[in-house]
């Protein structure tokens, strides 16, 4: 359930200050007018997606609309864009025409597969780096009602704080130079201030070293084991 991409060189294109404009919005209200065209230009993509399935339900039974935008980034040229509603979950990888660069479009529509039930606090969705596990990131996900703040630690003593809005975390990292040696970490926090989960950046969630199960104890995610973590509820 994971879209990574990685980039070689970070596409720029620059502000009236001069300044490469980078864009971190939370829901359909606070796009910039190139993001809210990258979202359509995603939303155009997987209908025609659709119509080639044939299935009236959607892409593998997903039907999403711009309401259902939940988190978009903006570096440069390079759009991202992360869909969400009850029923699934569609990513959106949009890079622009620019120097040393062909337009692309590309991404992936999901049911989830255990309904409201995350691995934990946290379930990360979407993943870019600027360089191989290292440079900028932009991450975006689901978090659920128990996290009240997210963060990264870059793992050399700075962080950078997510933002949290409708069960949806993105976070944007400028200048951060992650290297995948130091560990970088997502690190939860509930409404006490109280850790409550850390899990390394780069590592997939079928990597992790653990298991989540839902109060009936019916296994959601990971191998069978003994001392399974609780799975938590999601909501939007």
């Amino acid at each position: 359930m994971l879209l990574v991409v990685t980039s070689g060189v970070a596409s720029v294109w620059d502000g009236p200050d001069g300044q490469t404009v980078q864009v971190l919005a939370m829901g359909s209200g606070e796009l910039s007018p190139t993001l809210r065209d990258a979202a359509e230009q995603c939303l155009r993509w997987w209908n025609v997606r659709k119509e080639k399935t044939g299935l009236p339900g959607g892409v593998r039974g997903v039907s999403l609309s711009l309401a259902d935008l939940s988190v978009a980034t903006e570096r440069g040229g390079h759009a991202l864009v992360l869909f969400m509603n009850d029923v699934g979950y569609s990513t959106c990888d949009l890079q622009s025409a620019g120097s040393n660069q062909v337009p692309y479009i590309g991404g992936t529509t999901d049911p989830w597969p255990h309904g409201e039930w995350l691995p934990g606090p946290v379930q990360r969705l979407l993943l870019t780096s600027t360089e191989h596990h290292g440079g900028d990131v932009s991450v975006s996900g689901r978090v659920s009602g128990r996290v009240d703040r997210l963060v990264l630690d870059h793992g050399d003593g700075r962080t950078t704080v997510a933002r949290l809005s409708g069960g949806a975390f993105g976070l944007m990292t400028t200048g951060a130079r992650l290297k995948a040696d130091d560990d970088p970490q997502l690190v939860s926090y509930d409404g006490q201030g109280v850790e409550i989960d850390r899990r390394p950046l780069f590592q997939a969630e079928d990597q992790l070293d653990r298991c989540y199960t839902t109060p009936s104890g019916r296994l959601i995610y990971g191998k069978p084991a003994t001392n399974c973590l609780p799975a938590e509820a999601w909501k939007r």
